[in-house]
């Protein structure tokens, strides 16, 4: 009997072993309805993960101020430091701050430029048998009127704008809510309770941008002139998250728990992997500057009518791609505007401005995680004002400055949807959807002759409505001289 004992304790061992192969759990203790995929449950469910999603920006635009605000969690975006489970959470809207970005640079490449060869103009008198400054005013600030400033007469100017965005579609810039749930992996079938938990976050967002525009203007014949416009801007934006983990499964979770090995000390989310109990709140950051040329504008612009007092012109805009559009400082793509201009000239002149314009494909449109291109919105410009000469060396110029985008994308507040389907309306959030952008400005200012042909001007610039990327108010400062 001793001598079979060896065996028999064999036999018993390589039966176990076989009733534990039918089981699928290789030896682990597992209670009734814990095995899975040949591991205990515990185990199956710690191994369980969905793929990390893809990174918000792509290799070659992470260092570029496009992924400023994608980035503000980091490269890989908002992954908690969970080593037991994948963590990762998101909008949703699918990589909502990469439309979010890209909003933001794409209205921020079309900044308005003022008018070229907006200032004295030279008419030729009969009697003296010369070109003359003309006795009228000195014209609109930031639209256009049909006259040209005379044959062989040379306009020179140096424009100073500073934007203040504080508003995207109404919503206040410095308070943004976002909120981020889960991302979904069901386990057995069902989506667990850790998944049910979401993240709510307050954003600001500065975003500033000082723009000088050196403007050079020259009248080919009497009727027709061409322009160069050249924009240098400084762009700042920074974007601060506050950002709050919203626990409504139960924790701490008991050791016992199948799902206790997808946790730290028995919770499952957190900022701190060193303070899991209580690391609930977290502060983000992220800021990017750039400073360069923008995209530098040609036009050619003629008189194609000249009644005695009522004019209209014909112009033509050639944007090209020359600022750096990852970072703020351009369009990323040609931009072709044919415009029309109707001003009556004397003391008071009114005049009207329509325009549309051509945008190509562009980095700003497309897919940050890509890099690829998408089409920037074509844009419809409409102005109407007056300039009136209240004495012999001041004008004042006011005018409604109107610019509608074909589509783009477009930010709303809405109550937070859970994984579940359910709205809770105590919880805001922004969501996206894309429409025509039309954005309205009151336009008001003065030009003023101290002396010579030396122009003087300051304007400002008032928000009329709440679409798109807005500043409530647009200083202008400028000086000029004609020749």
């Amino acid at each position: 009997m001793a001598r079979k004992l060896p065996l028999i304790v064999g036999l018993l061992l390589l039966a176990l072993y076989a009733f534990a192969e039918l089981c699928g759990c290789n030896l682990c203790s597992c209670g009734s309805g814990q095995c899975a995929n040949g591991q205990c449950a515990r185990h199956a469910v710690s191994n369980a993960a969905p793929p990390l999603p893809p990174p918000p920006c792509a290799t070659k635009l992470q260092s570029s101020m496009l992924c400023t605000v994608p980035q503000v969690y980091g490269t890989g975006g908002l992954i908690l430091p969970n080593p037991n489970h994948a963590a990762h959470f998101a909008t949703s809207e699918k990589n909502f701050q990469i439309p979010l970005s890209v909003s933001v640079g794409t209205e921020l490449s079309l900044l308005s430029i003022p008018s070229p060869a907006s200032g004295v103009l030279f008419t030729y008198d009969q009697t003296l048998h010369t070109y003359v400054p003309s006795a009228e005013s000195y014209g609109p600030i930031v639209t256009e009127r049909a006259e040209t400033i005379g044959k062989h007469r040379i306009f020179v100017a140096a424009t100073y704008q500073f934007f203040d965005f504080s508003s995207l579609d109404g919503i206040d810039l410095k308070h943004l809510p976002v909120v981020y749930s889960h991302v979904e992996f069901p386990i057995g079938g069902q989506i667990p309770a850790f998944e049910h938990e979401y993240i709510t976050t307050q954003n600001r967002i500065d975003l500033k941008a000082h723009q000088t525009t050196l403007i050079g203007t020259f009248g080919l014949t009497n009727r027709i002139d061409v322009s160069v416009a050249v924009p240098i801007l400084d762009v700042r934006l920074g974007i601060t998250s506050a950002a709050t983990i919203v626990r409504n499964a139960p924790q701490p979770v008991a050791p016992s728990d199948p799902l206790f090995a997808t946790t730290v000390d028995g919770y499952y989310h957190f900022f701190n992997v060193n303070d899991p109990a209580g690391s609930v709140n977290q502060v983000f950051s992220n800021f990017k500057s750039a400073a360069g040329i923008g995209d530098v504008v040609f036009r050619i612009k003629g008189t194609v009518f000249k009644g005695e007092r009522f004019r209209v012109g014909l112009g033509f805009d050639v944007r090209t791609p020359t600022g750096d559009a990852e970072n703020f400082l351009g369009s990323g793509t040609p931009g072709y505007k044919p415009f029309i201009a109707a001003s009556y000239a004397g003391r008071i002149s009114p005049h009207a401005n329509l325009g549309f314009q051509y945008n190509g494909q562009s980095v700003l449109a497309g897919n940050l995680g890509t890099a690829t291109s998408g089409k920037l919105p074509n844009e419809f410009f409409y102005s109407g004002g007056v300039d009136i000469a209240v004495k012999k060396r001041l004008t004042f110029a006011a005018d409604l400055v109107g610019t509608r985008l074909s589509s783009a994308t477009r930010i709303r507040q809405s109550a937070f949807v859970d994984i579940d389907g359910v709205a809770h309306p105590d919880i805001p959030t922004a969501t996206l959807y894309h429409d025509p952008v039309n954005m309205i400005d009151v336009s008001t200012g003065v030009k003023y002759k101290p002396w010579g042909n030396l122009l003087l001007t300051a304007n400002v610039a008032f928000k009329a409505n709440d679409s798109g990327l807005r500043a409530k108010v647009i200083p202008l400062g400028g000086i000029s001289y004609s020749f």
